[in-house]
């Protein structure tokens, strides 16, 4: 049975993204897939690929202006979940090199990116439930947050952002870190040594490449459930009048979209956003 969404199917994220999606997308397409399933079914819907299917560009790529203000917000939040997740990765296989090569990483860039990409998560299903409600949609079901493995990332994060430099060992060719009990907590007025992260048994230090990677692995499997569960979500949403009335789309359905491959030159704002260089 034909859908008035069925022409969305022939875009793809490799092909139609945005400047930095496209470049992302390699690297985490088989860990992160589900964020182009989410794409295509609601982001899509929010820019000019569904009004002009005759010239592909910058232009092509934009949120349309007439969206509401939430739906904005939503893809921006959206984007920037996946473009820390994908910084992150990129910046542990990074690491990975340097390890191999004799050099020292830089896990303070992991635990940043994944960090910044923790933060986006709960706004971004604040916005979906508070728009799915609005719609009819009473009860969204989106998966419960991680908790600890945020305040586990953040732990780190926050030791390698607002202390020193963290006392950590090198074991074969690995650096350790300490173990998440062993850093400084979060008012602790005694400022954690590195003579203290010395006294560390080796034993109880953890492999930093490792760690990084399980926690990246962890919240990568979360994100999945996540876009899975929005993209679920927003499939219904369509049936709903208030979601075709919200994003005007009543005029453009059934949609249809040309299967270009874009142009997109300049620096990306956000998803849907280019800006055009002059």
């Amino acid at each position: 049975m034909a859908d008035d969404y069925d022409g969305l199917a022939i875009l793809t994220l490799a092909c139609h993204g945005e400047a930095r999606e496209r470049d992302f997308w390699p690297d985490v397409s088989s860990r992160l897939s589900n964020y182009d399933v989410f794409w295509r079914d609601l982001i899509v819907l929010l820019t000019k690929r569904i009004v002009s299917v005759a010239v592909a560009g910058p232009e092509w790529i934009r949120l349309r202006p007439s969206i509401p203000e939430d739906y904005e917000r939503l893809a921006m939040h959206n984007y920037s979940l996946f473009y820390y997740a994908a910084t992150a990765w990129r910046a542990i296989e990074d690491d990975r090199k340097r390890l191999d090569g004799g050099t020292y990483p830089h896990p303070e860039r992991i635990f940043a990116a994944m960090q910044a990409c923790v933060e986006q998560t709960k706004p971004l299903q604040d916005l979906a439930r508070s728009i799915l409600r609005r719609i009819g949609i009473e009860r969204p079901k989106l998966p419960k947050h991680p908790q600890h493995l945020y305040e586990t990332i953040g732990a780190y994060r926050n030791a390698f952002a607002h202390d020193p430099v963290l006392g950590r060992a090198v074991d074969q060719g690995r650096e350790l870190l300490p173990p998440r009990e062993r850093l400084p907590k979060k008012n602790d007025k005694k400022q954690f040594l590195w003579r203290h992260a010395g006294a560390i048994p080796s034993s109880e230090m953890i492999d930093g490449l490792t760690l990084e990677n399980d926690l990246w692995m962890e919240l990568a499997g979360f994100l999945q459930d996540q876009w899975k569960a929005l993209s679920e979500m927003f499939v219904e949403a369509r049936k709903h009048e208030g979601f075709i009335k919200d994003l005007a789309l009543a005029r453009l359905l059934p949609i249809r979209c040309a299967p270009v491959s874009p142009s997109l030159s300049g620096p990306p704002a956000a998803s849907g956003v280019i800006r055009s260089q002059k």
